[in-house]
């Protein structure tokens, strides 16, 4: 990694964050106030994002690295592409 991350002293790329721990945290403690409605339907958001979006968009980001080193850069289009499929559950 040639950039130095800001909550971070080495980057391993796969390391958490302090900000990311925070965050957990926080989110955990929501948990933690939630009523029975919400825990299903915070649960059901997050199997949405772990078994649907985050698969096809690591796939997408795969097929683009994989077109970047074959000489193809990044494209406007490419940007919109992941976007697009990023909010489509949402829509």
């Amino acid at each position: 990694m040639s950039e130095k991350h800001p909550e971070r002293e080495q980057d391993s790329g796969l390391e958490p964050t302090v900000g990311e721990h925070l965050r957990l945290a926080q989110f955990l403690q929501g948990l933690e106030r939630a009523n029975e409605a919400e825990l299903r339907e915070i649960a059901r958001k997050m199997a949405e994002q772990v078994l649907v979006v985050y698969p096809a968009a690591l796939r997408f980001l795969s097929r683009e690295a994989a077109r970047n080193l074959a000489g193809q850069p990044w494209s406007a289009e490419s940007s919109e592409k992941l976007l697009k499929a990023l909010r489509a559950p949402h829509e």
